[in-house]
């Protein structure tokens, strides 16, 4: 697999508003994009803002899509995953998969993106990323 690039760091919070507006006033983030539960089912049932922090995004989650999903239990806030983005997901699911790599979801859509997730060695998340448009 040959990511294309480092996409974005996504954190769990207790207030997305609170955190947004930290995020704003001491790091300068630019609100990129705000996303209802209320518009989504399993993985897209998630309350987030992506926020545009330097040159990378900032994910701000009340909980993970494969959390949402029923993957995993509730998992505490803070660190949730990070993300690089791929040119075809089901081709990188295919070959890490193929390594015998834990996945937490296969692929599925959210938004304009195809993602999976996956575990390292060490158990951190990992988000494979493929935009749609």
């Amino acid at each position: 697999m040959d990511p294309q690039s480092f996409f974005h760091v996504a954190i769990k919070v207790n207030d997305i508003d609170e955190s947004m507006n930290f995020y704003k006033e001491h790091f300068d983030a630019t609100l990129l994009e705000r996303g209802s539960a209320d518009n989504g089912s399993g993985p897209t049932a998630v309350y987030h803002v992506a926020l545009e922090v330097a040159d990378k995004r900032v994910y701000l989650f009340d909980r993970a899509p494969y959390e949402a999903a029923g993957y995993v239990e509730n998992i505490p806030v803070g660190f949730l995953h990070y993300g690089f983005v791929v040119d075809d997901v089901e081709k990188a699911y295919r070959a890490l998969a193929a390594d015998r790599v834990e996945f937490l979801m296969s692929p599925a859509t959210f938004g304009n993106l195809k993602i999976a997730f996956f575990l390292d060695p060490a158990g951190v998340r990992v988000e494979l990323i493929e935009h749609l448009e």
